[in-house]
């Protein structure tokens, strides 16, 4: 990048639950995002993790610890900052973001809240890539999607974050699951406007979220990712996400047995744009839990792989 380009910072929270999936899933980002980041940074929480995520697999802090080392040493990642859990840090950061020390640190089902606050505020980029641990993304050719967003940003003031496609193309309409083939028109634009800021992944332009501070709530105990919805809609800034295939992201409905054992051939085959057409569940959720994981063996089987 020239002197004069923008700066992107990479940031993934990162908790103990994560060590079964975390090493090739972080390895397999960076191959598949392809962009050039000012900076590549992992926030870790080692407490102990509350409400739905008691139900995951755990890993241990040594685990991640052992992990997070080798990314280092192989460069894959640049800092680690651990989380800190004293008063007086949790109320700088809420009341930077929100204007008041009296928000949740986890919103009602155990989420973070501080936690991705606390990740975001560790980025000096202009703009900040924020992914959950556990994305997979694909693209076709040898671009980026983020290069894309940037010059969107800059087109377009009201746009604030914006993302690649939900999953893959997915058999909606009785004669597709029939005939295995998609009759799915392309949308006339490259970019069209969405109503939901999720924090699975995003790609936020940093300047434009200074305006919008401090952040509001829609209702008390509310997940992060419905205050950003809230906030932005409020102060009249839009997320738009691309329309085409050439870039989509998908995420793991459980990390389970399934999922862990195949994680290297389902990697895979996000990375070579295969994936079962007819398939359970929403279009960005990949479902692997017990006979779930046979729609994705079957297309993988095809190709080769998983064949243990």
């Amino acid at each position: 990048m020239s002197a004069l380009s923008p700066s992107v910072s990479f940031t993934i929270n990162v908790c103990n639950t994560d060590a079964p999936f975390l090493e090739p899933t972080l390895r397999h980002m960076m191959r598949a995002l392809n962009y050039p980041f000012t900076e590549r940074l992992v926030a870790y929480d080692p407490g102990k993790q509350e409400g739905k995520y008691t139900q995951r697999i755990q890993g241990s802090q040594h685990d991640i610890e052992n992990i997070l080392q080798r990314l280092l040493e192989d460069k894959i990642i640049d800092r680690v900052d651990v989380i800190p859990w004293s008063g007086h840090e949790q109320n700088r950061i809420l009341y930077k973001y929100f204007g008041t020390e009296k928000v949740d640190l986890k919103d009602f089902s155990g989420a973070p809240i501080y936690q991705y606050l606390y990740a975001l505020d560790r980025c000096t980029g202009d703009y900040v890539f924020h992914a959950d641990s556990d994305m997979l993304f694909h693209r076709s050719g040898n671009g980026s999607w983020i290069a894309d967003g940037i010059e969107l940003f800059q087109q377009e003031p009201s746009v604030i974050v914006t993302c690649p496609r939900a999953g893959p193309p997915l058999a909606k309409t009785w004669l597709e699951k029939l005939t295995g083939r998609s009759f799915e028109r392309p949308l006339p634009t490259k970019w069209r406007r969405v109503d939901f800021t999720s924090t699975r992944y995003f790609l936020m332009d940093m300047a434009k979220l200074k305006i919008c501070l401090p952040l509001m709530q829609a209702k008390s105990g509310e997940p992060l990712e419905k205050s950003l919805t809230y906030t932005f809609r409020e102060k009249d800034f839009e997320q738009w996400n691309l329309t085409a295939y050439t870039y989509w992201t998908i995420h793991p409905w459980r990390h389970d047995e399934n999922y862990i054992r195949y994680l290297p051939d389902l990697i895979w085959a996000v990375e070579n744009n295969i994936y079962p057409f007819c398939r359970t569940g929403y279009q960005w959720d990949m479902r692997t839990e017990g006979k779930l994981i046979n729609e994705w063996l079957k297309v993988l089987h095809k190709h080769g792989h998983a064949l243990d």
